[in-house]
């Protein structure tokens, strides 16, 4: 089985967020159960934005980044270039976005016969009502 793991997931595991609890459950159950995780390339920028966010803002120290980042890349996560931008596009006009940013994880999934895990509810929701596999971390 195939999982791919939205940006905002890692960072609130990273970041020791609210949600971080229910995000290692999944990761613990699905390093338990051999799933391979996967993201587009992009996650580690939206990751590094959040980050950038949050540290500007006194939620993480600067000197913690570094620790921060080499947990992140620590974990057993493949990244994939954006390979078919024509099929990106296609999902975020699908779901009615002019972004193509959330569009990119919902096709890489599509494309590696996966599911999308987010804590992002609306996507999830949107995503969801349109058969694309998306599921919301809760």
């Amino acid at each position: 089985m195939r999982v791919v793991i939205d940006a905002n997931a890692l960072v609130a595991l990273l970041a020791r967020e609210p949600e971080s609890e229910a995000v290692e459950q999944c990761v613990t159950r699905w390093a338990r159960e051999g799933v391979e995780l996967h993201a587009p390339a992009l996650a580690r920028y939206e990751a590094a934005n959040v980050l950038t966010r949050k540290t500007s803002m006194g939620e993480i120290e600067q000197d913690d980044l570094p620790a921060l980042w080499a947990e992140l890349e620590a974990m057993p996560i493949a990244y994939h270039p954006l390979g078919d931008g024509a099929a990106v596009i296609g999902v975020a006009i699908k779901l009615e976005r002019r972004s193509a940013f959330d569009a990119a994880y919902v096709a890489l999934a599509r494309e590696l016969d996966a599911e999308l895990w987010t804590l992002d509810g609306p996507l999830a929701r949107n995503a969801a009502s349109r058969g694309m596999p998306v599921n919301l971390i809760q």
